[in-house]
């Protein structure tokens, strides 16, 4: 298991600390292969497990995340969220934007304000019960943000060319895309499916600390 203080070479430059947030009833085990990775590097990391997405609210992992967040007292916090994860880490950077230096989105749906992750699916015409996800309440809950607080942030998405939901993924892709500089926005690709903090860690590592965020094509 990953630590969350690892001891740090006085001799090294001042390291990153990452939040890792899982998706929808998946647990913080699945960033410990990459978080393994960073700590190796020097880096601290931390990571959570939201509660049961069948008897909890978005608005109640929202709150987990930042009262986490408030109890690092991180001032220069790389949040990134995966899968369903996304609306979690946009709503919690929404209310602690002065805590976190980059949002990093990992093979996500990028979260309008006003919308769900199932208006998502709604829209496309595509059946979100297919791809394994229910109408538990966070995912049917609209998420309330400031744009301008978002937009502001750096943020990185990372791509899976393999994803088993490129359907879904197709346009977020295409706005971030669209939106590089506006939005303040870096761009990777990686050849995983969308697991890939599990299948591809060492590939998922390397963006994470590339401090270019070189787009990988």
């Amino acid at each position: 298991m990953p630590t969350s203080s690892p001891v740090q070479n006085p001799e090294m430059p001042l390291m990153t600390h990452f939040l890792f947030v899982p998706g929808g009833k998946r647990t913080k085990e699945d960033f410990d292969q990459v978080r393994a990775l960073l700590e190796a590097e020097g880096h601290r990391t931390d990571a959570i497990t939201l509660s049961d997405p069948e008897h909890a609210t978005l608005s109640d992992h929202i709150t987990e995340l930042c009262d986490l967040i408030g109890r690092l007292d991180a001032e220069n916090l790389h949040l990134a969220g995966h899968s369903y994860a996304s609306f979690v880490i946009t709503g919690a950077a929404d209310r602690m934007a002065q805590s976190i230096e980059r949002l990093v989105y990992l093979d996500t749906l990028i979260p309008e304000n006003g919308k769900s992750l199932l208006d998502f699916f709604a829209d496309a015409s595509v059946d979100a019960a297919a791809f394994g996800v229910p109408s538990w309440p966070p995912f049917v809950e609209k998420l309330r943000f400031d744009t301008a607080i978002i937009d502001a942030l750096p943020k990185t998405y990372v791509h899976c060319l393999r994803s088993q939901f490129l359907v879904m993924t197709g346009a977020a892709v295409d706005r971030v895309q669209s939106r590089l500089k506006q939005d303040h926005w870096t761009y990777a690709e990686i050849d995983a499916d969308h697991y890939c903090m599990i299948n591809a860690s060492e590939d998922v590592t390397s963006i994470l600390t590339d401090s270019q965020i070189r787009v990988r094509r």
